[in-house]
């Protein structure tokens, strides 16, 4: 053997010395590396290498098989566990290339397991319910888009009367807000309802203390949740102790409910016996069927709506016996399954809290595009590194190794990345679930040792696993040995468009995104900011409770005498959610067969001033005229309804419930109900007494107003504490869904965008590897930087143009479907895709530029060195 030092291919040594003992080794060696010298001197480097590599193989191909075979005999178990050693070994050794894929495909799945765990509560309201399938709300639709949620007193006893289907029902009553007092402590309770006594055996929320059949049965029971009998009676045992209800009547705690469930349409502390008031309730006394005030719900017999035909013809039924009852009105009644109430309700006077399946199928729909940029990372990042395991998979291939088992060698590796990034991702949930909760506003939970969703988990692992290594295992084991093993190109053309295919995913995914979160900003804002036709800045107001309904000369003349609650008027309803209406409303030359819902305020003198609503025709109301209170004034959408000349229309006659009187003047529209609602018709009544008294405060001065209120109520009211809250607020709070979304929207497409970020930085590193040769052989010929930058850059823009191209008129379809939702809504302007465009381009230029710069800076000697 030469002395001389030589240089043969270094991977075909190490095979060499792996497969062969060392007494065979040592025959070999030298006989090999003679051959190589000689070769190389004769022929050159690359006919050397062809030598000794062939050499190699010949010399292995008996010890090879002999392996194989005996691995054969083998048990399969062995076969994975080598390749999970193998797979860890890889990680071990590319801890960079490992840290990125791993951190990927973590906050991937971490941010699709926060949104599927949103979804699935979505999905799940009114569910735990044993009798769900069979529950149904009555609700009805009035034409002119108004439809509303509640129905009469009487309707559905006489309902289950005729329909032998129904096997029971429910009434539900809100009382609104009640003060609650147990000795010393008196808090004001929003969330008090009154039900008909069989509401636990229809509805099956726990109840933890008393007996089911018996807790509503007495007018004077009342249920408490089980956080509301800690918050009134402490350690003590609630049943049979007395909770006095607005200062008027004691009623005895009868059971104590578990606390209701986040994923239930109905939130409720405290249920008291519809027989409560059926002693003075009108309505409940002459079961009514024509003044819509109560929440009812049907509970049909099992199986009795099998099918949509089933459900069609009980609403017609419906519709029938209640045309029979009711000639006047003409309504259309429909029967709303339980689980629908709360995503796929837009009915009005509600007492759901309101999801949106819209909202729903988006974010799902988002967590699959998060979970596939994840995977598109993965894949690119894998073939990234391809150069580096060419030769490994070309030997691999020459001592026998099938296409089948580097396939599964490499979707092991996926899978073990995927289940370890499942690990870091269950961490992630963990710590930022409680963020969650509070931006979304919900209570969700996160087993991870309940079996179903440990086996989810571990699937979803392996689903992601499979996904992000089927390309690069189907790319890698593709190779062919002989081109590997002397260095040529491994591209093909098919590989490029796929990946360049996956980029382009990415950027789509990417725009969407980014375009969606400004439209959402924009209508938001919108929301916010669109003049309503009143000034809503400033209004605080103060609901009438206990003494004060007697009382209310007394409070204008104590408001009066201040001059920080000077400004202030007495109304029925505020105008930022009416609910009430009729279609008991006439005007000459009315068409009987159209039919409004209109709904009215009781208004005095002082409003218009206080909330600033110009009145256009006529004038506003006057204490100076006593006929004043017969008399109306209407708002433009109501003047061009009653088809009367705009010029004569003040003296007109209108009647409103049965009471003629003439129109008085006409306002300017202004909104009275959330924007996702167009004006409607409206009267305004005049009226010194009202409900609440609304107070403009002075600039800076709420605090004065507030100390003066408070100082009003001790006198005037003291059994009840002030309340008290701003219109502004109220108006903020009617749009918190959409403001919840916008922020959950946001937050989840900056992390899309961040892993897109990743996929593009894997790509970046596969091109500049590819191109190494290029660059150092331009290099040497006088290329400088910039123009080896924007070589390896302007293939990267090409696919951003490639995915604006497609993402901005889909981004545009989706928002605007989107904004259909909304009465009022923006027009979705052209610089918010100029800034997607703008902002994905330089996403995508900083984050290729530094592989591509470290590529041109690179010396070609090194480069061309196997040259």
């Amino acid at each position: 053997m030469s002395n001389r030092k030589i240089h043969p291919p270094r991977l075909a040594d190490r095979f060499l010395k792996w497969f062969c003992s060392d007494e065979v080794l040592e025959t070999l060696q030298g006989d090999l590396y003679e051959l190589y010298y000689k070769g190389r001197e004769r022929h050159g480097k690359l006919w050397a290498d062809y030598y000794f590599i062939t050499g190699v193989i010949g010399a292995c191909r008996p010890f090879a098989f002999r392996k194989i075979k005996h691995r054969s005999n083998s048990n399969i178990f062995i076969m994975y566990n080598n390749y999970l050693k193998i797979a860890w070994r890889n990680l071990v050794r590319h801890k960079a290339y490992s840290v990125l894929n791993i951190a990927g495909l973590a906050v991937g799945m971490a941010c699709s397991i926060l949104i599927l765990l949103w979804v699935q509560l979505e999905l799940s309201y009114d569910k735990f319910n044993a009798n769900s399938s069979d529950i149904y709300r009555i609700v009805v639709d009035a034409g002119n888009g108004f439809k509303a949620a509640t129905n009469p007193a009487g309707m559905p006893e006489g309902l289950a009367a005729e329909i032998p289907e129904v096997k029971s029902f429910v009434r539900l009553f809100y009382s609104g807000e009640s003060l609650m007092e147990v000795g010393d402590t008196k808090f004001e309770e929003k969330r008090l309802y009154l039900a008909d006594s069989n509401f636990l055996e229809v509805f099956t929320y726990p109840l933890i203390e008393g007996d089911r059949k018996t807790a509503l049965a007495e007018p004077n029971n009342i249920l408490v949740t089980q956080s509301m009998a800690k918050k009134y009676f402490g350690n003590e045992p609630p049943l049979g102790k007395i909770l006095r209800v607005c200062n008027s009547e004691n009623l005895v705690v009868s059971g104590v409910l578990a606390d209701v469930a986040s994923n239930s349409h109905l939130q409720f502390d405290f249920i008291v016996p519809m027989s409560n008031i059926a002693r003075t309730n009108n309505d409940l006394k002459s079961k009514t069927w024509d003044n819509f005030e109560f929440y009812s719900y049907l509970q049909f017999q099992r199986g009795a709506i099998k099918n949509e035909a089933d459900h069609l013809r009980l609403e017609k039924e419906v519709n029938r016996i209640y045309a029979e009852r009711i000639t006047s009105m003409v309504l259309d009644f429909h029967l709303q399954p339980l689980a629908d109430i709360h995503l796929k309700s837009d009915y009005q006077i509600d007492i759901a809290e309101r999801g949106n399946i819209q909202y729903v199928n988006s974010m799902f729909v988002i967590a699959i595009f998060i979970l596939v940029v994840a995977c598109i990372n993965f894949m690119n990042l894998a073939t990234a590194r391809s150069a580096r395991r060419a030769k490994e998979v070309g030997i691999r291939k020459v001592v026998g190794a099938k296409k089948a088992q580097l396939v599964w060698q490499f979707l092991t590796e996926a899978v073990l990345i995927s289940l370890i990034s499942l690990v870091f991702a269950v961490g992630l949930v963990y710590a930022f679930l409680p963020v969650f909760n509070n931006l979304a506003d919900k209570q969700l939970s996160f087993y991870f040792l309940d079996g179903k969703f440990l086996g989810s988990l571990v699937a979803l692992a392996f689903l992601t696993g499979l996904l992000s290594g089927s390309y690069p295992s189907l790319f890698l084991s593709s190779f062919k040995p002989i081109r590997v093993l002397y260095g040529r190109d491994r591209q093909g053309k098919g590989g490029h468009v796929f990946r360049n295919s996956l980029v382009v995913v990415q950027l789509v995914i990417s725009v969407l995104l980014i375009v969606g979160a400004g439209v959402t900003r924009s209508q938001l804002s919108f929301l916010r900011m669109k003049n309503l036709g009143f000034d809503q800045s400033n209004l605080l107001y103060m609901p009438f409770k206990g003494e004060i309904w007697k009382k209310q000369e007394v409070l204008r003349d104590e408001l009066s005498q201040a001059q920080a609650t000077s400004d202030y008027t007495f109304i029925s309803h505020l105008p930022a959610n009416l609910t009430t209406g009729t279609v008991e409303i006439g005007w000459e030359g009315k068409d009987p067969d159209v039919q409004y819902v209109v709904p009215n305020i009781r208004v005095d003198e002082n409003f218009f001033e206080v909330f600033k609503v110009e009145v256009i025709k006529g004038r506003a109301f006057s204490r100076d005229f006593p006929t004043d209170k017969s008399n109306y004034i209407i708002n433009e959408r109501m003047a061009e309804i009653t088809g009367y000349d705009p010029e004569n229309i003040v003296g007109k006659p209108l009647s409103y419930f049965d009471n003629p009187g003439v129109i008085l003047g006409v306002v300017k529209n202004f909104n009275f109900k959330p924007l996702q609602y167009a004006i409607e018709p409206m009267v305004l009544q005049y009226s010194e007494y009202g409900q609440l008294a609304v107070i403009r405060t002075p600039m800076e001065g709420t605090d004065a107003v507030i100390k003066r209120l408070q100082a009003i109520n001790e006198e005037l009211n003291p059994a009840f504490p002030l309340s008290y809250n701003f219109v502004g607020k109220d108006l903020e709070n009617q749009y918190k869904g959409e403001q919840q979304m916008g922020y959950i929207f946001n937050l989840f497409a900056v992390l899309a965008i961040m892993i897109s970020c990743l996929g593009l930085y894997g790509l970046s590193a596969f091109v500049a590897e590819q191109a190494t040769k290029q660059i150092g052989i331009r290099k040497v010929l006088g290329a400088n930087l910039p123009s080896l930058v924007s070589l390896l850059s302007k293939d990267f823009l090409k696919l951003v143009l490639v995915a604006l191209c497609i993402s901005i008129p889909t981004s545009w379809y989706v928002m605007d479907s989107w904004l259909e939702d909304f009465a009022y809504r923006v027009d979705i302007k052209w610089w918010i895709f100029v800034g997607a465009g703008v902002g994905v381009i330089t996403i995508t230029l900083l984050t290729v530029s530094y592989q591509v710069i470290k590529a041109a800076l690179m010396n070609p000697v090194t480069s061309l060195r196997s040259e």
